[in-house]
């Protein structure tokens, strides 16, 4: 076979990845035709065919689209190996010249070397395996490392009970934001993040780029969006219980998350600093996007005239609004509980936006009305697995409103200011009218539940609750 630095490898790895890239989950370029795939980087991790084993490879690629459209690059760990084993089988990419390539993400004796290469502060080809000070020189041999398979838009080895390697698929030039906020969280002492362990990381056209980010595997943790949809599961079930009487009432956490979440914005604040936003800055940004989703759901249209009053009124608040490094896609499926506190995870933001975008100073409010719609979807989620009657609305209602005072409470004791008000209210409103838009889009039969949002924080009483 020929090595794979040379010519010949290259062109019809390009043919099978343009192929093959568009069939995976993280791949971002759905739907739109791939006219090309260049590998721009391929560099050799490892070499263990000598004794019977494969030959490990990064790939940094990048697609052209029909449309013309910017390129996006991507990142894919690469096995060679002569006899594949049949776990490997979904993974193949091609197959010539008696060897088989395929995506090594599954592959558990090269997951051990990205974790060896980290503990050996190693150096491969331009890319850097870097360890934290608690982890440098470790060679953590034994451990396998299994792929989580539920992500969509990254891919993440768990090494045991101890360790989790994301690698983000989506590379683009500059710090990636996860990196960076879990850097300035670790500086902080923050409780509510899994410790941040190492890092991989390169260079994409030149600037630098995170292929990888190592941090402690949060063991005996239970997803926050679990958490919720067996507490309204539990008051659908006993139809004689309050929310905050039935069998797993969530308010507590919820008062607990918010009181974490309270926490981290402080700790970013204080890491990474903090400004002010004219309100009629964050009133247009709300009306600019807006306009066109009116045009895509037609469901906002009675809601139109509100609801440009109710984000035009932002920009009539006296004070400027505080601005900062925060989460960016907060919600309860981006929190863990662990036995000891709550974790957030994935700072990361949308993958497809740029760098500069994703770390743009925003309110905390965000964040926070991220999480109280979440908890509405929670009540909704599960009130579509019962039948729907008025009395189960009824309940979703005050299962919501039970859980969104617990949580602002929890926050505004942390925070030491109570995050309800007008901008809030309008935080939600946009994130309502953003998931409408989703909705529509990739599941019509579900975008009754943000409309019923909007129509609520509008103040209008729903025709089924009546």
């Amino acid at each position: 076979m020929s090595r794979p630095e040379g010519t010949a490898l290259r062109p019809r790895l390009e043919r099978a990845l343009a192929a093959w890239l568009p069939w995976q989950r993280w791949f971002g370029g759905k739907g739109r035709p791939v006219a090309g795939v260049e590998v721009e980087q391929l560099v050799e991790l490892v070499d263990q065919r000598a004794s019977g084993g494969p030959l490990g490879l990064l790939a940094v690629v990048a697609v052209r689209f029909a449309d013309g459209g910017d390129a996006e690059r991507y990142q894919v760990p690469i096995g060679v190996r002569t006899a594949l084993p049949d776990r490997l089988a979904p993974a193949v990419l091609a197959g010539f010249d008696g060897c088989v390539v395929y995506d090594a993400t599954g592959d558990a004796e090269l997951n051990a070397v990205l974790l060896r290469l980290i503990g050996q502060r190693a150096g491969r080809g331009g890319v850097g395996f870097t360890p934290e000070p608690s982890f440098a020189g470790a060679s953590k041999r034994g451990l396998v490392g299994r792929p989580i398979g539920a992500e969509q838009s990254n891919t993440s080895i768990v090494y045991g009970d101890r360790y989790i390697l994301k690698l983000y698929r989506r590379v683009a030039a500059g710090l990636n934001p996860d990196l960076e906020a879990h850097r300035a969280l670790r500086r902080a002492r923050s409780r509510h993040i899994a410790p941040l362990l190492g890092s991989i990381e390169g260079e994409v056209g030149g600037e630098p780029a995170t292929f990888g980010m190592l941090q402690a595997f949060a063991a005996n943790a239970a997803e926050g969006w679990a958490m919720a949809m067996t507490s309204v599961r539990d008051l659908f079930a006993d139809t004689d219980a309050d929310p905050d009487a039935a069998g797993a009432d969530f308010a507590a956490e919820a008062r607990r998350l918010g009181g974490a979440v309270a926490a981290v914005h402080a700790d970013l604040a204080r890491e990474l600093g903090t400004g002010t936003a004219d309100p009629r800055s964050v009133a247009d940004d709300m009306l600019a996007h807006l306009e066109p989703a009116l045009v895509a759901v037609p469901g906002l249209a009675p809601y139109a005239d509100r609801l440009r009053a109710a984000f035009a009124g932002v920009g009539a608040l006296r004070e400027r609004v505080p601005v900062q490094r925060v989460h960016g896609d907060l919600h309860l499926g981006q929190v863990l509980r662990t036995p000891a506190t709550w974790l957030l995870i994935d700072f990361e933001g949308e993958p497809a936006a740029p760098i500069a975008e994703r770390t743009e100073p925003r309110s905390p409010l965000r964040d926070v009305a991220g999480v109280l719609r979440s908890l509405d979807y929670a009540a909704q989620h599960q009130l579509r697995l019962f039948h729907p009657t008025p009395e189960l609305r009824r309940r979703a209602r005050r299962w919501t409103a039970h859980n969104r005072e617990a949580f602002t409470a929890g926050y505004a004791e942390a925070a030491g200011v109570d995050p309800a008000g007008r901008l809030l209210t309008a935080f939600e409103l946009e994130k309502a009218v953003y998931e409408a838009v989703y909705e529509t889009r990739n599941r019509p039969d579900w975008v009754d539940i943000p409309l019923r949002a909007v129509r609520r924080l509008l103040g209008e009483e729903d025709l089924d609750d009546r």
